[in-house]
């Protein structure tokens, strides 16, 4: 298999961990939910590494901002989507709390690349 620059990158990695964490507590999520809040929240979710990977296939560079800003905006949602499930008693608080851990620590990791690239554009 051919490595790819972005597969390096700790804040992907975090990411795919984070998907497998999501979608295997999202089988546990009743079959009424598994086609509703469930596939919102695994869409949303697959946005970020794949907009991580758009951002950074290539190098980081000027046009990688608007990329890494759009995985920013799918951790958020991701995190509110997860705050509903535990709103409706889907999820529960602590289940929540590591996964919202996770989303921290990549929320962190992309604002430092996005001020990165935002100091090459000046």
């Amino acid at each position: 298999m051919i490595e790819r620059p972005h597969t390096q990158m700790p804040v992907w990695q975090k990411s795919m961990q984070l998907i497998h964490l999501v979608y295997t507590l999202a089988t546990t999520f009743p079959d009424s939910e598994k086609e509703g809040l469930g596939r919102r929240i695994k869409s949303r979710l697959t946005d970020i590494p794949v907009a991580i990977a758009s951002a950074l296939g290539n190098g980081l560079h000027t046009a990688s901002a608007s990329h890494l800003k759009h995985a920013l905006e799918a951790v958020a949602e991701v995190e509110t989507l997860l705050l509903v499930a535990v709103q409706v008693g889907i999820l529960r608080q602590n289940e929540f709390g590591q996964l919202q851990d996770e989303m921290v620590a990549i929320q962190q990791e992309l604002l430092l690349l996005i001020n990165r690239v935002e100091k090459k554009k000046r």
